[in-house]
């Protein structure tokens, strides 16, 4: 019997090594998905302080870090690269250890022997207990051409996914800066309100004082009530509106709350790009519309796979012993096969039918999101056009509106106009106020979807441009 000892060479280190790293720390997945999020020289991000100051681009910056839904896009990615990684490794080996162990007793020969009182006995000789032990080093190799086009199909799903990481990231953003501009938007509404519940309740006290005298009717004093009841609600929806849009900003940001003062530091530029320009930058680079591409390049991979499964594919098997006991004259053993489909009971078939129809699919898909993302930039860019027309319009129905009313209240000081006047002619310039500030807000939130339109709103993110 030989020495077991001899037979743990160089081979079975190497065999201990490869089971060693198999034990990979993957932990720097997340910082490549972050790479990818911050660009090649993030910028170091302060501790928020809810009570602080926030800019609308402090706010996408955060959202882009701290964001739940974006980093689960990113490990949708680490996923899709591991499918990859697994795809890999068919054209690699696999080397096992299986150590085996088996146990055998025998009985031998039996004898009869008759006794001298006619009974018969039984004998067994030669009865033994055998044992055999073996640890092999098993190595297999499988390689077929369906698996190069997995291959493949598993490296444009990763693109794909590193596509659609960026798009949730585009999604979100827009969100954050609609959150924002909603609170801005309330607490303008607010402010306004504010000032005209002072104004009324100025009103009411007058009214109050002149009824006493006897210069007014108890009717001008129940409307200018009823018209202070009715902008207390207002102002009091516009607080409720921006307390809710403070919340879901929070949310989005991934902080427990934003209590400081919102500062609007943001202008869009005065000069557009065409809408041609906007399609044909859309087209190029907006992130859905690329994950749909590179959809239909793995679809396309998968088919070839498919049908790849007709052609032959090669196993190679290698076993080596580390170890026998007893010794066994054989040291390894090793053999090549291959395996030609003549008939698979309709699997490859319907492997390649499943395959055309998801290629087809896919390519419906593309053509679905290209469509989808023109009437994004369509639809954005009309708006924000429209809004800064209606900006200039507004602008002069304010100044017309103030000229209105203190013409009117003058008036009214004078005697000739009603208090209903008065107070129609107020309610018209609150109004004007209103939708002032309402479509200057909406013209920024136009603009900022026609960055989310184009692929583009990321290039809000500090140390970002296109």
């Amino acid at each position: 019997m030989s020495d077991p000892a001899s037979r743990f060479g160089p081979t079975s280190i190497i065999s201990v090594c490869l089971l060693i790293a198999g034990c990979v720390d993957w932990s720097g997945d997340v910082p490549r998905y972050r790479k990818l999020l911050d660009g090649g020289h993030p910028q170091a991000i302060a501790p928020f302080d809810p009570s602080a100051d926030l800019s609308v681009q402090r706010a996408l910056l955060l959202a882009n870090a701290d964001n739940e839904a974006i980093a689960s896009s990113g490990e949708q990615w680490v996923q899709a690269l591991a499918e990859k990684m697994r795809a890999a490794g068919t054209f690699m080996p696999t080397l096992s250890i299986s150590p085996e162990y088996s146990l055998t007793h025998s009985r031998g020969s039996v004898f009869l022997i008759t006794t001298p009182t006619g009974g018969v006995a039984t004998t067994a000789v030669g009865a033994n207990l055998s044992h055999e032990a073996s640890i092999p080093l098993d190595a297999s190799l499988n390689g077929s051409l369906s698996n190069a086009s997995t291959y493949t199909a598993a490296g444009q799903t990763a693109q794909q996914q590193e596509q659609l990481l960026l798009d949730e990231r585009e999604t979100i953003l827009l969100h954050v800066a609609q959150s924002y501009y909603a609170v801005l938007k309330a607490q303008r509404q607010a402010a306004v309100y504010e000032h005209g519940v002072a104004v009324k309740m100025e009103k009411v006290r007058d009214q109050e004082a002149r009824l006493k005298l006897g210069n007014v009717r108890p009717l001008d004093l129940a409307q200018s009530q009823a018209d202070l009841a009715t902008t207390r609600a207002s102002l009091t929806q516009a607080h409720i509106d921006s307390a809710n849009a403070r919340s879901a900003l929070a949310r989005l940001m991934g902080v427990s709350a934003v209590n400081g003062r919102l500062i609007d530091g943001f202008d869009p530029p005065p000069q557009l790009s065409s809408l041609e320009q906007s399609r044909a930058w859309a087209e190029a680079h907006r992130q859905d519309l690329l994950a749909a591409r590179r959809a239909v390049e793995s679809a396309r991979s998968t088919l070839e796979a498919a049908i790849r499964e007709y052609f032959p594919s090669v196993s190679i098997n290698f076993s080596y012993f580390l170890y026998n006991d007893p010794a066994n004259a054989v040291d390894w053993v090793g053999g090549i096969s291959a395996n030609v489909p003549i008939f698979s009971a309709l699997s490859i078939e319907a492997d390649i039918r499943r395959g055309w129809s998801a290629y087809r699919q896919s390519e419906l898909a593309q053509s679905q999101t290209l469509r989808q993302v023109i009437d994004d930039v369509n639809e954005n860019y009309e708006s924000l056009q429209g809004s800064r027309d209606k900006v200039v319009d507004l602008t002069v129905a304010v100044d017309s509106a103030q000229t209105a009313s203190d013409l009117a209240e003058r008036a009214y000081q004078l005697g000739s106009d009603s208090n209903l006047d008065r107070l129609t002619q107020q309610d018209n310039l609150l109004t004007a106020q209103l939708n002032l500030v309402s479509e200057q807000y909406n013209g920024k939130t136009s603009y900022l979807g026609l960055l989310r339109a184009e692929g583009a709103l990321w290039t809000l993110l500090p140390g970002q441009q296109r």
